[in-house]
């Protein structure tokens, strides 16, 4: 077995990383496999890229690394969150004309975010945000997904951060997050999320049916 690293993500890393999301997120993400009637819809949008690139200089991101092979086996973008990001966040995706896959599950999870506050649930002003979380396929259930939390959870106390954060959209990621004593602030079930016509708008397959926001005290 390859010994595996964890190390500061950098931006000589952006390119790397943001192929191993393409193939390793993405493509695997519960919600990004619900079929469209268009498939170009499904595709990830410059926006998500821009965001990714943004959070690298705030020093908050990791990458799981291979030595032996000197590749990226596994990735956690993560930044800074406040109240005022919170609800600025809410306001453009109610905004924002949803024109795609990553738009609808934009809206839901800034919804289900703003409903459970963690700034309110623990009486905190900011907090560490775990945007994403990522393993190669060929080598998970290593743990390499949980020593990666573990030590995303050891960078926020080592930078003072109050609580660490996430919202989960599969059980899988769930059930991590949990198994590392974060508590889950709240659960929203995919099926009750529906248009006007009554109509679901993200009908995930079991048994990733809900999205679970999750948080720990630093």
């Amino acid at each position: 077995m390859s010994a595996i690293v964890i190390r500061a993500m950098n931006m000589e890393d952006f390119e790397e990383v943001e192929a191993f999301l393409a193939k390793h997120f993405f493509k695997h993400e519960p919600l990004m496999q619900i079929p469209q009637e268009d498939p170009t819809q499904a595709a990830v949008i410059p926006e998500e890229e821009e965001l990714h690139r943004s959070l690298i200089p705030q020093n908050l991101s990791l990458v799981a690394v291979d030595v032996d092979e000197n590749r990226i086996v596994g990735v956690v973008l993560a930044g800074e969150l406040t109240p005022e990001d919170l609800e600025r966040e809410f306001r453009e995706t109610e905004q924002k004309k949803v024109s795609c896959l990553l738009d609808k599950i934009h809206k839901f999870l800034a919804g289900v975010e703003r409903e459970a506050n963690v700034f309110e649930h623990f009486g905190v002003q900011r907090a560490l945000y775990l945007y994403m979380l990522g393993v190669d396929t060929s080598v998970r259930r290593q743990r390499i997904g949980t020593r990666l939390v573990a030590a995303t959870i050891e960078l926020g106390r080592q930078q003072g951060f109050p609580v660490l954060t996430s919202t989960c959209t599969s059980l899988h990621s769930t059930r991590l997050m949990t198994g590392l004593q974060m508590e889950v602030v709240l659960s929203k079930d995919y099926a009750d999320y529906k248009d006007e016509n009554g109509e679901v708008i993200l009908p995930a397959a079991d048994p990733h049916t809900s999205a679970s926001v999750v948080g720990i005290r630093l």
